[in-house]
Formats: structure tokens, sequence, C-alpha cells
């Protein structure tokens, strides 16, 4: 986790989007955060502990309008994950699914050349901080569950029934 610079202008808000209220977060780097929180608060802390001694500047309005040009427009903004080498190549190879596909925690182990890092796949995915642009809601398990979803599999399935219309 690291701070954003404030000269990067540091920006949250919220945001109805088809699978709920949302929360993003930007700079002028890209997108930081895409989460589908249970509350605002809860959003707010985990923007804190991503991003300590960050000044975000909240905009509601303008996290509505690039809401509705992902969702609506199928426009992809700059991206800006931030983590671990290990988690930006996992988010990467998320990257690489195509829309309404999935794949499994093994598969994504071998297509980065660590197929014994399964468990490892697993928590990188689960640390994924922007929901749906990476998209970590295609990978489930090996036996054909469904696997798990940082913000519910209610939400999870949700987004895969959006993406096969």
């Amino acid at each position: 986790m690291r701070q954003l610079p404030p000269q990067s202008n540091p920006t949250f808000g919220f945001s109805d989007s088809p699978f709920g209220e949302c929360c993003l977060a930007f700079s002028n780097d890209g997108i930081c955060a895409l989460t589908f929180p249970e509350s605002r608060e809860g959003a707010f802390i985990d923007l804190e502990h991503r991003f300590p001694e960050t000044d975000f500047k909240r905009d509601d309005k303008r996290v509505t309008r690039i809401i509705r040009q992902i969702f609506e427009g199928g426009k992809i903004p700059e991206l800006n994950p931030i983590g671990t080498e290990f988690q930006q190549s996992i988010w990467r190879a998320l990257q690489q699914i195509p829309k309404g596909k999935t794949t499994t925690y093994a598969q994504i182990a071998e297509a980065i050349g660590r197929p014994k890092a399964v468990r490892a796949v697993g928590t990188a995915i689960g640390a994924n901080p922007i929901a749906y642009l990476i998209p970590c809601h295609r990978v489930t398990k090996s036996d054909g569950g469904i696997g798990g979803f940082r913000w519910g599999l209610e939400c999870k399935k949700k987004i895969l029934d959006w993406e096969k219309k």
C-alpha cells in the first residue's frame, strides 16, 4: 500500500452501478480502486487502509460520470492498481480473460508460470483493488463452484450474468 501524492489529485466518490452502489477512487494516474462495499463507511475505511495518509477529495458527480462511461459506454479508463509485483502479474492475467468467459485459479497460476502457486494466486485475486475492470469475478473453482468474491457471491453472480448478455 502506498500514499498517492497530493499533486495527483486523489479523488473518490460513490455512484450507482448495475450491481449496486460502488465506490471509485482515482488520481491523475488512473483508477486505483473500484469496490462494491456494504456501506460507505466501510468503503472509506478500505481506502484509508490501502492509501494511508492520502487526502482524498470527494466528488460524487465526477465519479458518476466515470461509472456511466464504464457501464453504459463500455469505456475502460486508465488503471493504476497498486500492489506487489506478484499481485500485478495476477491482475494482468485477469485482464486477459474474455468478457463472458471464466477461468480457474489453477489456470491463472499456470498462465503466470507458477502452477504450484494456486493458493497465492487466490490471495492476490482477493486483494484486487479494482473490481469489474480487473475481472476477478471471472475466476471460479476447478470443481465448477463459483468460488469467492470480496463483495459477496450475489454481486459476483450479477456481474457474470450481466456479462453474458
